[in-house]
């Protein structure tokens, strides 16, 4: 019974049949990694006597060897869910997957195109029936396997990609402009510094860039081939090029750098010692020895710098704190990387963050030396760089002048262009323009042109009989009762000799029938506790004008009132603005036949 015991126990704990994972929220991805089972084979194809088991880390495979998984998904919601069964940061040479419907054939060793989504991870459409279990299944090969399995809806893995995708570029793009500047500084100063920085931002770049997979996209869709070749130059032009700014950092004239001979014959021998690991070893151990190598190479960076800064290498110290941020999150990168533990750190994006704040570091002492370079070339040429400075300063001086003097010039005609000259008020030029752009969809959101006419009764009698400055002051009162009305939607202008207009925007609520409602305006038949439209407030505005006008008391013609017809209408469009003026203008000289001082609307 004991036996039978234990026998169950190691069972329970070693073998498994493909274990079932719930798929309870289509708004977040489930991970697969504890749910999923595998076994090994020499060939693809599975005999029915291989053992599964619940970790891959329990395996020993070969690189040979096939690694078979599978997992069931179970679906306990009653609809249909669109999912992409995932493979994420992978290292797949040759991969099957399929899930009893459909099955897909890709892999690291096949062009771009063979993937059943276009993205830096493996993903693999299929449908979660309600309330029943799928079966995601495969075999992979390769001489190194790194893989992450998950499950999720399209949704998901598109918003994720836009925020990954965000990250990466930015990255990128800060990478690319620091490769740049550096290029730049290596070319204006012909310091090998600027161009071994250059050379290490890049190698780390191209490393980013291929390690995140979008080199199989953009770079060699159709050449799987150079997957390999471009991991390891990558990844070993890195640790070279770091060596490269340690010591290049650290030269001085007539000065060899402490260990610079030694580590310049192991750069040169490195790149022969990665190729014969992989031809004797295999591809997992050449492509991890220049990642253990990390550790000796923050121990020589110590010793030089410490020994450096005790011959009085001013930059030794500087040079440390600047590769600090970087080393440290090399450091966290390559114990996840080596040791699989959790740090609880997400290691890319530590690593961007320590290599980001050592490229800020660099930039600094690269622009610290450029600056002392800049101040040497400035003290040999004093005199004549402070004649220039004063030339140019007295030249800013009188073009900052003119300009200033051009723009209140501009500033002026322009007044004068879009102002009457005596009354102050907006001229017909500025009218036409607001009327033009009214009906300009790509500059306003307006439907209706509200269009006011109005005009002084007898104005030529107060002229004959008064003068013509006096006509000038009743035009100006006229213009002190319509300014106010000015604004962003409303325009009161002076339209010419005795005569003003108005015109208003006005967004169309609903269809309006124009000429129904001037009639119920005009017969006071708008039931009083409707919403008053913008219509309405018009209608109610041109009577407070007309109002105004009849109560302006002008000192120079003594007790005679003034009076003012007003014509107006509502134009429903730009095809109808020449029209809508003929009908204010028309309704305008009814008012006059009618015995002036009235306001009439037109259709």
């Amino acid at each position: 019974m004991l036996r039978l015991l234990l026998a169950w126990f190691v069972i329970a704990c070693f073998f498994r049949t493909a274990c079932a994972a719930n798929f309870n929220d289509p708004q977040t991805i489930l991970s697969l990694d504890n749910d999923i089972v595998f076994a090994v084979s020499d060939s693809a194809a599975l005999t029915g006597d291989e053992q599964w088991f619940y970790s891959d880390n329990i395996i020993d495979r070969s690189p040979s060897q096939y690694l078979h998984f599978k997992v069931r998904v179970y679906n306990p919601l009653d609809t249909h869910v669109p999912v992409w069964f995932s493979i994420g940061f992978p290292a797949v040479k040759v991969l099957t997957v399929t899930d009893g419907y459909n099955r897909w054939e890709t892999g690291d060793n096949t062009p771009f195109h063979s993937r059943a989504v276009n993205a830096p991870n493996y993903h693999f459409p299929s449908i979660l029936k309600p309330s029943s279990y799928t079966e995601f299944s495969g075999t992979m090969s390769g001489e190194i396997l790194r893989y992450s399995f998950s499950v999720a809806t399209p949704e998901f893995y598109s918003n994720l990609y836009m925020k990954t995708l965000q990250r990466d570029m930015a990255f990128f793009g800060a990478m690319g402009l620091l490769t740049v500047l550096c290029v730049l500084g290596y070319f204006a100063s012909r310091n090998l510094v600027f161009l071994s920085f250059a050379s290490f931002i890049f190698a780390i770049t191209f490393w980013f860039f291929r390690v995140f997979g979008y080199a199989f996209e953009l770079l060699w869709p159709n050449t799987p081939s150079l997957n390999d070749i471009s991991y390891a130059i990558s990844v070993y032009s890195v640790l070279i090029t770091a060596f490269w700014v340690l010591f290049q950092t650290l030269a001085r004239e007539n000065h060899v750098v402490y260990g610079a001979k030694a580590v310049k014959r192991f750069c040169a021998i490195f790149p022969l010692i990665g190729i014969s690991l992989w031809l004797g070893v295999g591809l997992d151990i050449a492509l991890k020895f220049p990642v253990v190598l990390f550790f000796p190479f923050t121990l020589i960076a110590g010793i030089v710098i410490t020994v450096e800064h005790k011959r009085g290498s001013d930059r030794a110290k500087w040079l440390a704190a600047a590769m600090f941020p970087v080393t440290f999150s090399t450091l966290i990168l390559t114990i996840i990387a080596l040791f699989e533990v959790d740090l609880f750190l997400e290691p890319i994006a530590t690593f961007m963050t320590g290599l980001v704040t050592t490229c800020l570091f660099m930039v600094a002492l690269t622009a610290s030396y450029m600056v002392k370079v800049v101040q040497r070339e400035r003290d040999a040429q004093k005199e004549t760089a402070q004649l220039k400075s004063e030339q140019a300063t007295r030249l800013e001086a009188l073009v900052a002048e003119r300009t200033l003097a051009l723009e209140k010039t501009n500033s002026i005609l322009a007044e004068l262009a879009s102002k009457d000259g005596l009354t102050g008020l907006p001229n017909r030029r500025t009218l036409d323009l607001f009327v033009d752009t009214t009906f300009d969809k790509a500059l306003c959101d307006y439907d209706i042109l509200a269009i006011a006419l109005i005009d002084l009764d007898h104005f030529k009698i107060i002229n004959d009989r008064f003068g013509h400055d006096v006509g000038d002051e009743v035009l100006k009162g006229i213009a002190g009762i319509l300014a106010p009305l000015n604004s962003a939607d409303q325009v009161a202008a002076r339209y010419g000799g005795e005569e003003f207009a108005i015109a208003k925007r006005i967004k169309r609520n609903g269809e309006i029938n124009l000429g129904e409602h001037i009639d119920k305006i005009t017969h006071n038949e708008l039931q009083p506790t409707a919403q008053p439209s913008e219509a309405d407030e018009f209608a109610e505005q041109l009577n407070a004008v007309h109002r105004a006008i009849s109560q302006l008391a002008i000192a120079s013609i003594g007790d005679r009132k003034l009076g003012a017809c007003i014509g107006w209408t509502l134009c429903k469009g730009s095809d109808d603005v020449v029209e809508a003026f003929r009908r204010a203008d028309k309704a305008l000289y009814v008012a006059k036949d009618k015995g002036r001082n009235l306001i009439i609307p037109a259709l």
